[in-house]
């Protein structure tokens, strides 16, 4: 047991370091985030024009409907070689058949024209077309991106393009926007974002030609990248990712990032465009036609945008009704309703402004983590430790601070949700029973002991780069797993027989094995591998039956809480605290109960969460939680009672 100076010097740390994580969690990041609430709608270029064609309507007059009814954006997808070709606006020629059909007496019209300007070449393939626009834009594209391409003008309508590239090769080549595609969305009066193709062998001076053709386009809104390598990102290759940064910034827009489309590259980029990252959620068509209903896809897009701030939403047509552009309107009407509802505006995506700290709040932050870390130690029976820990960490944490900002954030916002879910458990939990309002008292205690690991964390890594996902909290499988472990060795050798830790080792080493002890550890041991595989980033996929639970908690409460607490982890703990932790044949609600504190202390750990949105689903988790343990403490009680009462009789 350490001294009062140790006590009360770590609880001014503790003082110190909330203030400066409430300052940057509760006012820099809310002042940041209750003014970042305007959503972008856009709609697919290509899914507008077919369903246009349906319905007998030009595109500009169905994107003016739908400008009516909250759209405001249009996305172009860049053409390939391959798609106009495919739509007969290209025709394609090898050397070797232009020449076969020459000798044959078949050829076309316009080759003895291109004949008389060049040699026609048997390798060489050739791109014929008959607009002028059209053929400007390949041309211009091709001359950027390929080698050894070479345009003519046959006539007064007719261009070719020569090129020593087999077709096979580059079908998929990305040749830019059609100038109808932006006629069109211009005079609809709606915004653009370009969905750009990578290209093999890109260059500094092809990126400055290709992107140079983008700074006359009017009302651009955002650009996005295609392909799982975005535009500059080579693997083995030098980076032109910076070159890629200065044209986006010349044209003044953010870079969009496709949520669940990872893409080599746009990391490095977003941080080279200081962060002005928009993020875009929208459904694949494979889901579309796989049979998604509206009201599901209606509910995924408004929880994209209300809790995991994406601010363009690109939406999907259906295709399910006569009158497919009238039930796609009336679609759109409720999204923009349930968007009001979630207190979001329809508009222009703004940018995620930064949020100011500095390298002394941060320190302040970490130094209450370290108070947190040396209590622990003390707790766990290791205060030899503590002097040298003392000593040490604030050193190491100013180093690491000044050396690697990134990495010491998210260092020891691991270390702030691992320490205080692990401390609090063990300080509050007590082998003797408590009454059921004395259990209610001592769980909030628990909790919001708990919760200052949270709090530190969310003032660690208040930054605009961990909110829209250019960075993340790492060590999301430790930070649930360390603390659960630590609490049940802990308990279990707390409840062991002998004086010491060796001799309690050794106690539970020779304690015979029963058949119950061992079933409840197989139980235990799939819980717990459930419970890995359910947290991260890749957590397994959940049942159908599980998200329709998930979306009725959605309709009823607003927000979600999280089923591992309120189902599980809260309820067993107010139980664990009603009849008292006594020996070791309380470790499943212990188990449960650890499960519970560790998973509300990570809720804040989705930094891209609006912190409003993190703070009513813990909320939520909590009351629930705490009235299903009573109400299980009275069954239990109820059927005790009725079972003593069986027996008698």
């Amino acid at each position: 047991m350490q001294s009062k100076w140790f006590k009360y010097g770590t609880l001014a740390m503790l003082v110190v370091a909330v203030l400066a994580a409430a300052h940057l969690a509760f006012w820099q990041r809310y002042m940041v985030e209750k003014d970042f609430r305007q959503v972008e709608l856009a709609l697919n270029y290509d899914e507008i024009s077919s369903l246009a064609g349906l319905q007998g309507l030009t595109p500009v007059q169905a994107l003016q409907r739908f400008k009516e009814h909250g759209i405001t954006t249009v996305v172009l997808r860049e053409s390939m070689l391959d798609d106009l070709t495919v739509s007969s606006d290209i025709q394609v020629y090898s050397g070797q058949a232009l020449l076969n059909r020459q000798r044959a007496g078949s050829a076309p019209a316009w080759l003895p024209g291109l004949s008389a300007r060049t040699a026609i070449n048997k390798k060489n393939t050739y791109l014929v077309m008959f607009d002028r626009d059209l053929f400007n834009q390949v041309s211009y594209q091709m001359s950027a991106k390929l080698t050894g391409v070479k345009s003519y003008e046959i006539g007064s309508d007719t261009y070719v393009i020569e090129t020593v590239k087999p077709y096979v090769s580059m079908k998929d080549l990305g040749v830019g926007f059609t100038k109808s595609s932006l006629q069109d969305v211009q005079a609809a009066g709606m915004r653009t974002v370009l969905q750009i193709r990578s290209w093999d062998r890109a260059s500094q001076q092809s990126i400055k030609k290709v992107f140079a053709s983008y700074r006359n386009i009017p009302n651009l809104s955002a650009v996005m990248f295609n392909d799982p390598n975005i535009v500059g990102f080579q693997p083995g290759m030098p980076s032109l990712l910076p070159e890629v940064a200065y044209q986006i910034r010349q044209l003044n827009v953010p870079v969009a990032q496709i949520e669940f489309f990872p893409q080599q590259g746009l990391t490095k980029l977003g941080i080279l465009l200081d962060k002005n990252v928009v993020r875009l959620h929208t459904i694949d068509q494979k889901e579309i036609k796989a049979g998604i209903t509206p009201g599901e896809a209606l509910d995924r897009y408004a929880l994209a945008a209300a809790e995991r701030d994406h601010r363009i939403l690109l939406i999907r047509p259906f295709l399910m009704s006569n009158d497919p552009i009238e039930y796609n309107l009336g679609f759109m009407d409720s999204l923009v309703s349930r968007l009001h509802s979630e207190g979001l505006q329809v508009g222009p995506a703004g940018k995620l402004p930064p949020i100011p700290s500095s390298h002394w709040v941060l320190f302040l932050i970490g130094l209450g983590v370290i108070a947190g870390g040396l209590r622990l130690l003390d707790k766990l029976g290791l205060s030899r430790l503590v002097p040298l820990a003392a000593a040490a960490a604030p050193v190491i944490w100013a180093g690491l601070l000044y050396f690697d900002l990134a990495l010491a954030r998210k260092l020891m916002a691991l270390a702030a949700v691992i320490i205080f879910p692990t401390l609090s458990l063990i300080t509050n939990v007590r082998r003797e029973g408590l009454a059921p309002g004395q259990a209610v008292v001592a769980f909030v205690r628990i909790s919001l002991f708990s919760l200052l690991g949270a709090l530190f964390m969310v003032g660690l890594l208040a930054d605009a780069g961990f909110m829209l996902k250019l960075d993340q909290f790492m060590g999301v499988k430790l930070a649930h797993v360390l603390p659960l472990l630590i609490v049940l060795v802990y308990f279990a050798l707390l409840a062991a027989q002998g004086e010491g830790v060796a001799a309690k080792v050794k106690s539970l080493w020779n304690h015979p094995l029963r058949l119950g002890i061992v079933l409840a550890a197989g139980v235990m041991a799939v819980v717990v591998a459930v419970y890995v595989a359910r947290t991260g980033n890749e957590a397994m996929t959940v049942s159908s039956t599980e998200m329709q639970f998930r979306t009725l908690l959605d309709h009823l409460l607003g927000v979600r809480p999280r089923t591992k607490e309120f189902l599980l982890g809260h309820p067993a703990l107010m139980l664990l605290l009603i009849y008292g932790y006594r020996d070791n044949r309380f470790l499943p609600l212990l188990l449960l109960g650890t499960i519970g504190q560790a998973s509300l202390v990570n809720t804040f750990a989705h930094i891209h969460t609006p912190l409003v949105v993190s703070l009513l689903r813990a909320f939520h988790g909590l009351w629930l939680g705490i009235l299903l343990g009573l109400a299980l403490f009275l069954v239990i009680r109820l059927t005790l009672r009725r079972g003593r009462g069986y027996l008698n009789g």
